[in-house]
C-alpha cells in the first residue's frame, strides 16, 4: 500500500479515538452518574498504594491515585484513567494489528493498515468499551496489557530478539499486575505453538522461559503481599469462581454466552462464534491462528468455568482485543466490509444509550424507576454520603462506622473529607473483604463512631457496644418508587460478642 494510504488510515483512527473520547468525556460530565461500590472501594485502595489488596492485584489502585492526582477526586476523575487506558489500548492494538499483517514472518497482506484500522475502530466502539470507559475497573489496564502482549509476541515471532521476549514478560507482568486473568495469555500462545509446527522449536528456546520468568519477577511483589495477608486475593477468587459446589450448569452457560452478545455486541459476536465454528478460515493462515488462538482459547475456557461453576459476563472481555481483529480481519478479506460499518453502527447506538440513557428517557416522557434505570442499583449514595459527612462535622472526634464493604466505601468516598479515619464492623472476624482485614473497629474498640447501616437492628447493636445513642435515621429516595432506609447510631466501647 501506497505510504499515502498508510498515513491516511493512521489520522483516521487518531481522529475516531480523539473524537469517541471527548464526546465520551463531555458524556460523563452531563450524565454525572455516582461511583459504584467497587469503583469506590478501589479509591479508598488508591489512597494507601500497595502491592495488593483483598481481592485484586494493585495496578487498578495505581491508576487511579494517578487519575486523581492529575484531575483530582471528582467522579470524573476517579475514572479519568478508563478514559485514557481504552484509547491507547486501541492504539496499540492497531500497531498490532498492522505489525501483524506486515510481518515477514507471516505471508504479505494486502492491506494491513486497513485491517489494522478496521480492527481499533471495532474495538473502541464495542459496547464492554463505551461502558468500560464510564467506569474504571481492573478490565481497563488489563485490556492494554493483553494488547501490548500481543504486539511484543507479535515482534519476537518475527525477531527472536531477546529485547522483545523481555517486554512480552513485561506486559505480561503488567497484566497480572492488573487482573489474575492476565495468565490466559499465557494458554493462547501456547494453544498457538502447538497448532503451530513451525513454532514448535520455541519449546526448546530459553526465550519464552525467561519471559515467563520475568513476568513472575514483576508479579512477586503481590504475591509476598498475599503471603503476608492469608493468601485473601487466592481465596477470594476461588470463593467468586464458586469451583466447590456442584458440577454442570447449563442455564449458567446459556447466560454467559448469550451475554457476550451484549459485551462484544450482537453483530460483532455473531460474526467471532461464525469464525469460531469454521476452523479452516484461520488454522490454514499463522496470522488468523495466532489472533483466533489468543481469543478463542481463553473464551472457551471461560464458556467451561460458566458450565462448570459461573463466570461473569465481564470475566472473558480481555479476550475481545485479539477478538476484534479476529473479526475485522475476517470481514475485509471475505470483502464484507458493510458488516463491520454495521456492527460498529449497532455498537456506536448502544454506546449511545450507555451514555445518554437519561435523556433518551426524558425526551420520550418516560418516568424512571429503580428498576428501568440501568444505574439504579447505584443511585444514591452520593446523598447518603454528603449527609453522613454533614453529621460528622458536627461531632469531633468522632469516625463513622459501616457494617457493609460497599456501604463503607461509598460513605468513605462520599463524605469527605469527614470520612477520614473510617472503621469496618465485623463481629464475626472473617476476613471476606479489604476492610475487615484493614480497618476492623476491633483494632480500635475504645474509639468513639457513627454506626451506620442498612441492616442492623438495634438489639443487635446494643449486644456490640457498652453506650447507643439511636440517632434519627437517614432517609433517601432516588426514585419515586423507592426510598433506602439507613439507621444510625452513636456508638463507644466495643466487644465481640
Amino acid at each position: 500500500m501506497a505510504r499515502g494510504g498508510n498515513r491516511r488510515y493512521t489520522l483516521l483512527i487518531l481522529l475516531w479515538l480523539v473524537g469517541l473520547t471527548a464526546w465520551r468525556v463531555l458524556s460523563a460530565i452531563h450524565a454525572n452518574v455516582e461511583l459504584y461500590g467497587d469503583e469506590a472501594q478501589y479509591w479508598t485502595w488508591s489512597l494507601h498504594p500497595d502491592w495488593g489488596y483483598y481481592s485484586k492485584p494493585p495496578v487498578v489502585a495505581w491508576v487511579i491515585w494517578l487519575g486523581t492526582h492529575l484531575f483530582g477526586n471528582s467522579e470524573l476523575g476517579v475514572r479519568s484513567m478508563a478514559l485514557i487506558l481504552y484509547p491507547i489500548t486501541a492504539w496499540t492494538l492497531f500497531l498490532f494489528t498492522r505489525r501483524l499483517f506486515r510481518s515477514s514472518i507471516f505471508s504479505n497482506e494486502p492491506a494491513p493498515d486497513a485491517i489494522a484500522f478496521w480492527s481499533a475502530l471495532v474495538f473502541i466502539t464495542l459496547p464492554m468499551t463505551s461502558l468500560g470507559s464510564m467506569l474504571i475497573t481492573t478490565d481497563a489496564p488489563l485490556l492494554l496489557a493483553w494488547a501490548l502482549a500481543g504486539y511484543f509476541t507479535v515482534a519476537a515471532l518475527e525477531t527472536d530478539r531477546w529485547r522483545d521476549w523481555l517486554w512480552l514478560g513485561v506486559a505480561v507482568g503488567f497484566g497480572m499486575m492488573s487482573k489474575y486473568s492476565m495468565v490466559f495469555y499465557g494458554l493462547g500462545l501456547a494453544a498457538f505453538i502447538v497448532v503451530s509446527r513451525n513454532h514448535w522449536r520455541l519449546l526448546a528456546s530459553p526465550k519464552p522461559y525467561v519471559a515467563a520468568l520475568l513476568a513472575f519477577l514483576l508479579v512477586l511483589p503481590n504475591i509476598v503481599w498475599n503471603a503476608e495477608n492469608h493468601f485473601v486475593s487466592i481465596h477470594h477468587t476461588a470463593e467468586i469462581s464458586e469451583l466447590d459446589r456442584s458440577l454442570f450448569h447449563p442455564k449458567a452457560l446459556l447466560h454467559f454466552f448469550l451475554g457476550q452478545f451484549l459485551v462484544f455486541g450482537p453483530i460483532t459476536f455473531g460474526w467471532l462464534v461464525a469464525v469460531a465454528l469454521r476452523p479452516r478460515l484461520w488454522l490454514t493462515d499463522a496470522r488468523m491462528r495466532l489472533i483466533a488462538a489468543m481469543t478463542l482459547a481463553p473464551l472457551a475456557s471461560f464458556l467451561i468455568l460458566s458450565l462448570l461453576s459461573r463466570a461473569f459476563l465481564n470475566w472473558a472481555a480481555f479476550t475481545y482485543a485479539t477478538g476484534a481483529t479476529l473479526v475485522a480481519a475476517h470481514l475485509l478479506r471475505q470483502g464484507r466490509r458493510t458488516w463491520l460499518v454495521a456492527a460498529i453502527g449497532v455498537n456506536l447506538a448502544l454506546g449511545v444509550a450507555v451514555y445518554n440513557f437519561h435523556d433518551i428517557a426524558h425526551l420520550l416522557d418516560v418516568q424512571l424507576t429503580r428498576k428501568t434505570d440501568p444505574y439504579g442499583r447505584i443511585t444514591g449514595y452520593r446523598p447518603l454520603g454528603i449527609e453522613v459527612g454533614r453529621r460528622l462535622a458536627k461531632l469531633p472526634g468522632v469516625h463513622f462506622l459501616a457494617d457493609d464493604r460497599m456501604l463503607y466505601a461509598l460513605i468513605r468516598y462520599y463524605g469527605r473529607p469527614y470520612s477520614e479515619g473510617g472503621k469496618f464492623l465485623n463481629p464475626s472476624g472473617k476476613l471476606d473483604n479489604h476492610y475487615a482485614l484493614t480497618a476492623d473497629v476491633a483494632a480500635q474498640p475504645d474509639g468513639k463512631y457513627l454506626l451506620v447501616s442498612k441492616a442492623a437492628s438495634d438489639e443487635r447493636v446494643k449486644s456490640l457496644f457498652n453506650e447507643v445513642e439511636t440517632r434519627p435515621d437517614i432517609r433517601i429516595q432516588p426514585y419515586p418508587d423507592y426510598t433506602m432506609t439507613f439507621k444510625v447510631w452513636l456508638v463507644q466501647g466495643y466487644h465481640k460478642p
